[in-house]
Parts: C-alpha cells; structure tokens; sequence
C-alpha cells in the first residue's frame, strides 16, 4: 500500500458491498472508524488495500502495517506514528497521546483530514488501543484498521464499538464467485470452473491458503493452460494444504538472496528500505514486493514490512537465537546514529547492547528506567535499573527498580528495595528521597500494615532529613532543598492521616504556600505563571479535595480535585503510581458527587477530549464499570468489574476489591447470570474488610442487591432503600443507588436516563420500612412512577415519596416504634455511627461538631432503648435485614 499516491498491488475488488458500507461509514461527518473483522487469510489486507485506494480522495491516507514487535512496547503503536518522540524528554501516555495526535496531522495534507489504515490491529496492546481510542475523538481523524476474528477483540476495541467511535465490518470466507475473481487476477486468464471448484474444497475459501496454494501448484507444474483457461494437470496433493505447511514450503522456495531479506524483515521490522537495501540485493528486494511478500509504506520515510506475520514468525523459528542476535547487530550497525536518538531507537538500542553483552552507558540505562517505568513497561525498566552500577545513580535507579517491581505486583521485593534505600542512601536533602519515602508507604498499603508501621517509616525518614540538615544556613545553597523535602515529608504525614479520616484544609499555611500559585485559571497560565507545581502541591491539593467530600462540599471537591489532575500533567515527571493515586481520589470525589464518567473527567480548561487523562489498573477499570453501568451497558460492565478483580485482587491499598465484587455480584444479578453472582459474593464475604467508607458502602450496598437472587427475595432490603434514599437526599452516588434500589425492589433493571445532566425521578411508594428520610416517610414495594421534578441544590437529584396512609395497618408493623420517631439527622447520625464511624468522623462527614453528634447520639439512644453503640448497630443491622 503506497499512502502516499493511494496506489496497491491488490487483485480487484472482490467485497464490492462490504467496500461500499466502509466508504459510506466514513463519509459521515461524526468521528467514526471502521474494524475489518474476519478469518486470519480472508482477505481482509485485500479490502484494506481497496479501501484505502477508494478513500484516498476524500483523506490523506496514513498508512502503517502493525508488526509484532510493536505488541514488545506498552504503546507500541506510537512507534509507527511517531518514530522520532525524543527519547529523554518527558513522557507519558498524555505526551504521547499529543505527539501521535501532533505527528498524524502534519503526515495529511493540510486542510483535509487523516485516514489511519492499520493492517493487523490485533498485534498491539491495551495501551495502544487506548492511544487510539483518544485519537478518533478528533473530527479530523479517522481510522480503518484490520482485527482477526479467531482472536478476542480487547476490551478497549470493545468499548470505541459500543460508544460508536468504530463500526466492524465482518468478512466470511470467499465465495466460489469471488475466488474464481481472485484466480482470474492471479493467473493473468480464465480459471477453470474445476480449478475454482477444488481450490475452494481444499482451502475452505481462505484468500491467503488459495493464494499459497495456488503458487505451490504453478511452481510444481500442475497447472495448465487448456482451451483460453487454466485448469489442474491431476490433482492436489494434500499434504501442503495447510496455510502453516504452505508458508513453511514458500520459506523454503526462497533463493538464498531473497530468505535473506525475509529473515531480516523477520527480526527487526519495520526496518527503512535504504537500510534494507544495504544489507540485501536490490533485485530479491523489489521481486518480493513484486510478489507482495513485502509491503514498504511511505511515511516521512519509506520502511519496509512482511506482509504475514505467519512468515516471519516461521522465519524467526528457523533462525535460533545466535543468528537473530547476529542480524539485529547488523541491522543496527547500518542504520544511521543519530545525535538525539528517539525513545524507540534507545529502548532497541540498549536492548541489542545488553543482550550481546556490550557496555552500555550508565546514563541510557537510567533513561531507560525512567521512560519505561512512565509508559508501563515495568520488565524493561527493571531490567535496566538492576543493570545500574553508578554510586551517584544509585538512588535514582533504585527507586526506578521499587517502581518496576511495584507495577507488577512484587510488594514484598520493592519494600525490600525501598527501606534499604530510605535507610541508607546519602542522598537525603534530594526530592528523589522524598519520593522514595512516598513509594514506600505506597508499597507497604498492600501488605495491611498498621498504622505504626506506615508512621515509623515517616518518622525515621525525618530523623535522617534532621541529621543530614545540621548545620545549614538559611542562605545555603541546600536549604532550598532541605524546605522541598520537608514539605514533602509534610504532606506525606497529611497522606498517612488521611488514611484514618482526617483531611488536611484549604486553610492551613501549608496549603496556602504550595498550592495557592496552582489555583490559577487556565487561560492565565503563561511559561512561568505559575510555576511548576511539586509532587507534595498536587497531593494536598488532592488530600483536600477528598476532605471536602467527605464534608458534603462535592462541587468544590471535584473543581480542586480537576485542578490536582491536571497539575500532574505539568510536573517534571508523571510517575504512573502517583498518577493513579490522584486519579483515584479525583474518581472517588466524582462518586461522591453522584456524577462521573462526564465533563468532570477532563483537565480544566480543556474543549474537548483531546486532554482527557487516564491510566490502566484496577481503579480505572472499575470506574469504567460503573460508567458502562450507569449506561445500562452491563456485560461490558461485567467484563470491567472482572478487570477490576484481577488487578486488585490481592493488592488493594484504595480498598477498592470490596465495591469491584460487589459490583460484578449485582450486575451479573441484573443480567441473570446467577453462578456468577455466587461466585462473586463468595470472594466478595472473603475480602469484604478493608477500604475506606466510601468504598465500604458502595461495596455493602451492591452486594446486598445481589443477595436476592440468592434467597429467593423477590423485594427489596431495607438497608439497599434506606442508603438509596440517603444517598439520593445527599446526593451521593445518586444514580447507581437508584438503579440498584428500583432493581431490587421491582425486579427490574432499575430506570437509566442518559445523557449529562441528573435523572429527575419521582419515586412514590407505599409504607411497610424505614426509608431513610423524613419522619413519617416510609417505602414499601409501590411502584415507580415519573411526576413532576424537585430542585435540587449542586445538580443533586430531587425525590418525592408518597406519605403513607396514618391509617394503615401495615404502617410501622416491621419497625420499632422508636425508629419512626427519628429526625432526618438522628438517622444520618446513627447510620454513620453503625457503619463504624467515630464521633469526629461522623462529624466531618456531615460538617457538624462532634458536640453535636454527641448530642443526637443520646437522643437516638433514648428512644431506642439502648445505651452503647455495639447495641445501635446490632439494632440497626437487624432492621437492615430482608423481610421473611
């Protein structure tokens, strides 16, 4: 495929009507793409190639055939796109998703848009299709790429297809008619009818074996010219009608020339044609790209491919390690140095080096470290930092090594790195020791330390910082560095008291000092206003934040919580742990607010998608699934809930496996699928401890959903309703514990309104349970019904219920007479105090003195009867608990 001139060497056009619905899903003007889905063979490069012909008119058709080696790089494909990103320059998913966005428009010629054309899209990894995902949000960028079917289409493929960014077109295998086309082009004539006949028997209609096929039988002789068409001299051996076994012979046919050029292409593709050149004869060169063995795509420069990654993975098989490492060095040695070498050519560059036993700088390596550790290629990075001698790099390379063996679930061994390093380095006035101090708190979360453990840790890091800082002047150069350490160490112990419920506030010295010059808007910032914000900036900011929520101010929460996301983008560095941490309390803020997966997940000041931040772990895949969720789209959202699982499983520091079970528990419910809600619940009973209260909460109130379908109850449970209708009043998670509310309660999927704004739902019921609200007001199993919508302060969702009729008999009948007699703030109090939650917690949740939750404790407790809060909760529990 020549993206330049729009020309291919493929046979005509035999997917007419599929051709057609491509060329008219990228016409429309919305943002759109185009997967061609079928059997590996089935002539999807063929319709690729067509397409991309057909459509180069209308868009400056980029071009790139995806190899292998680009599914060895988290983000491979961005070395396709953009095969100069400097290598020591910052980088991170948000850098690179703006240098392929940068490099995609500069290849199309200006004023007309970008086709992407990918063959073998399946080759790269969740993070590459991630990067695309953020490219098709642009209207001026759109994308035709090829998947096999006999492979999982990823979750991310997935998701682009459900929101409508890409439509797959799927191809079956050819017809008789549409192979004797095929025939027809390759042998130049007429093909027998009995020619198409039996090549269609022996390769089931497979493009790629008949096209094997057919060569094996033409070099053999077997097929002859008779009366203007070609027909079969006998018939077909069998033994090679195997693409596998043809491909193998094919291998073999080869001159000694031409298996060399294929064997190069194998180890190191996409390599440029002119180092091609110098290291094969011209002549096999251009006769397999006659043949279509090898694809050479022009973008800035022309680079050369095999066309079947089942080649040169055969290739490759024949080769052994020696002679693959002996061509790589060769291939190597020939490209061109380059002065500034680009992230890609570095990483291949010390790859080679280390493999063949080579020195390699001190410097690369660390670089390497670095990069990889910051795009999530945590094998690489470790491999580089272990490989680190330097005694001034030592401390660098050693957190760069904590980082590698954190991202890939190595607890014990990072803490092992981490203390040695917090204990000993002699590096400590240096923000990287503050950094190593905050991994390994990081670290140790996973392993449920107590609270003694994770504050030794700290207190031992101020001893040092003390003794390394005596004797310095205010007027010494390393004073400043001493200040930035401690205000690190600083909001270190903030982190650490957050961990047990207390927030640090905006108006504290500390906050004033480092984070007033990050208050900003946007549209002022200049290159040196304000000025670059520190790791210890972001994190209070993002502590403060979560105060705030937890204290009911969700607007303000999720504004200063945007502000911290998006002040990560602007740090000298975007270590992906530190990133995830802020993500994460940016996402439990939006929960908190009942609204997320919106606007508010982009950076502020941002227009459109094109700034949206994310990251890959288990608490992106479960903020996902409560996305899909909210939408109603509930296996996708089992799938992320199941992502979710895995990620966390066994290693939770955000205590987030409690609300992933018990989500996967209540959309597998919702859906029907009942043995997965059992083996849900099983693991959600095994692991319920643990995690914040937010967490605790949304993981109580999905799996108490879930429950039902277990018991047999066909209504709902009183503690589902009374958090639903809280919830609602406060509007804290408002729209799932609606649905799951509704669910429970009718045996429905409960009511899901699209679109940005808050549903306005009236929810009239009858008496029969504590609803959670105003006196009086009790829910029952009445049904949902829409009226009328309440205003509602900071977009929370208005209910009305129905007052039930005095007369009732069934009024109260469940519930003890005290309960009824409970104001809407004694609830709220004895709610939170049942659940576990200290009186100063309590309080800060409700942004009430702890006098005054004191005061309506005592209340509750005379007209209860109790007079302890083991008693309350017992109490409380049992109310919570299903009708008989």
């Amino acid at each position: 495929m020549d993206d330049t001139e729009g020309t291919h060497t493929s046979p005509p056009i035999i997917r007419a009507a599929e051709l057609q619905e491509i060329a008219i899903a990228l016409s429309v003007p919305e943002p759109a793409g185009i997967v061609i889905s079928g059997p590996g063979g089935s002539g999807m490069t063929t319709l690729l190639d067509a397409a991309a012909s057909v459509l180069s008119g209308s868009f400056s058709v980029i071009a790139h055939n995806v190899s292998e080696s680009f599914a060895d790089i988290p983000f491979g494909i961005a070395m396709a796109l953009v095969p100069d990103l400097p290598a020591r320059a910052k980088v991170w998913p948000g850098s690179i998703v703006a240098a392929c966005r940068t490099a995609v428009r500069g290849a199309a010629t200006s004023g007309s848009a970008a086709l992407l054309v990918l063959d073998n899209i399946d080759f790269l990894d969740d993070m590459s299709l991630w990067l695309l995902s953020q490219l098709l949000v642009e209207p001026d960028i759109r994308l035709i790429a090829t998947h096999r079917s006999d492979r999982p289409l990823r979750m991310e493929l997935m998701e682009s297809v459900v929101s409508r960014q890409l439509s797959v077109v799927a191809l079956d295998d050819l017809t008789q008619e549409q192979l004797r086309e095929f025939l027809d082009d390759r042998l130049g004539g007429r093909a027998a009818r009995s020619l198409v006949r039996d090549i269609h028997a022996l390769t089931g209609g497979n493009l790629q074996t008949a096209k094997l096929l057919l060569d094996e039988a033409a070099a053999r002789g077997e097929i002859v010219e008779q009366a203007d068409s070609w027909m079969l001299s006998g018939p077909i051996r069998l033994d090679g009608s195997q693409a596998l076994e043809l491909t193998r012979h094919r291998l073999e046919g080869y001159s000694v020339p031409q298996r060399q050029v294929v064997d190069l292409l194998a180890v190191g593709e996409p390599i440029p044609l002119a180092v091609l050149e110098q290291l094969g004869q011209k002549r096999p060169i251009e006769a397999l790209r006659a043949d279509g063995t090898i694809r050479v795509l022009k973008d800035g420069q022309e680079t050369a491919t095999l066309s079947h990654a089942i080649e040169a993975r055969l290739a490759r098989q024949q080769l052994g390690p020696e002679r693959i490492l002996e061509l790589r060095r060769s291939i190597y040695a020939t490209s061109s140095p380059v002065a500034d070498d680009s992230l890609w050519t570095l990483f291949r560059r010390v790859d080679l080096e280390q493999a063949s036993g080579l020195p390699v700088p001190e410097a690369d390596l660390l670089a390497v470290a670095i990069a990889a550790n910051d795009i999530h290629d945590n094998r690489r990075a470790r491999r580089a930092a272990e490989a680190v001698r330097a005694p001034e790099l030592g401390l660098v390379a050693g957190v760069e090594l904590a980082r590698a063996l954190y991202q890939t679930r190595d607890f014990p061994g990072a803490v092992t790195v981490l203390k040695g390093l917090v204990a000993n380095t002699p590096d400590v006035l240096t923000v990287d020791f503050a950094h190593a101090v905050w991994l390994l708190l990081h670290s140790l979360l996973p392993t449920s330390p107590g609270a003694n453990v994770l504050q030794a840790v700290l207190q031992d890091a101020r001893r040092r910082l003390e003794a390394a800082a005596v004797g310095i002047q205010p007027g010494d150069p390393a004073h400043l560095d001493e200040s930035a350490v401690r205000d690190e160490l600083d909001v270190l112990q903030l982190y650490l008291d957050a961990q047990n419920g207390s927030w640090p506030s905006a108006n504290s010295e500390l906050f004033q000092r480092l984070c007033h010059s990050q208050l900003v808007d946007p549209g002022l910032r200049t290159e040196r206003h304000p000025p670059p914000p520190t790791q210890a900036s972001v994190l209070l900011m993002a502590l403060v934040s979560q105060g705030l929520a937890v204290s009911g101010r969700f607007a303000d929460a999720v504004a200063l919580s945007t502000l911290a996301l998006e002040a990560v983008g602007r740090l000298p560095r975007c270590p992906v742990d530190f990133h995830s941490t802020v993500l994460t309390i940016h996402g439990s803020n939006l929960i908190w607010r009942g609204q997320w997966g919106g606007p508010e997940m982009f950076c502020a000041g941002s227009s459109s998608f094109s700034n949206r931040m994310s990251y890959f772990g288990g608490s992106a895949h479960l903020y996902r699934a409560l996305v899909l969720a909210r939408q109603g789209s509930l296996e996708l959202a089992c799938e992320q809930f199941r992502q979710a699982k895995a990620r966390l499983d066994e290693a939770d520091p955000e205590g987030l496996l409690p609300p992933a079970l018990g989500g996967l528990a209540a959309a597998a419910w919702l859906l029907g699928d009942v043995n997965q809600v059992r083996r849900a619940l099983t693991a959600y009973d095994s692991r319920a401890s643990g995690g914040n209260y937010l967490a605790s909460q949304l993981a109580e109130s999905y799996s108490s959903a879930a429950r039902s379908v277990l018991i047999g109850a066909e209504h709902s449970h009183r503690k589902l309703l009374q958090l639903a209708g809280s919830a609602a009043k406060k509007g804290h998670r408002a729209l799932e514990m609606l649905n799951l509310g509704l669910a429970a309660r009718t045996g429905s999927r409960g009511d899901r309104q699209l679109g940005a704004g808050v549903s306005e739902l009236v929810w009239s019921v009858e008496s029969g349970m504590p609803s959670g609200q105003e006196a009086g007001q009790e829910m029952g199993t009445g049904q949902l019904s829409k009226g009328e919508p309440q205003q509602a302060s900071d977009q929370e969702e208005a209910f009305v219920f129905d007052e039930p009729h005095p007369a009732s008999p069934e009024a109260g009948s469940s519930v003890l007479p005290g309960v009824v007699k409970l104001s809407q703030r004694e609830r709220e109090v004895t709610a939170l105090v049942a659940s576990g939650l200290s009186s100063a917690e309590v309080a800060a949740r409700l942004g009430i003195a702890v006098n005054t939750v004191n005061a309506h404790l005592q209340r509750v407790y005379g007209k209860l009867g109790v007079s302890r809060r083991q008693k309350l909760s017992e109490l409380w529990d049992e109310l919570a608990k299903p009708e008989e």
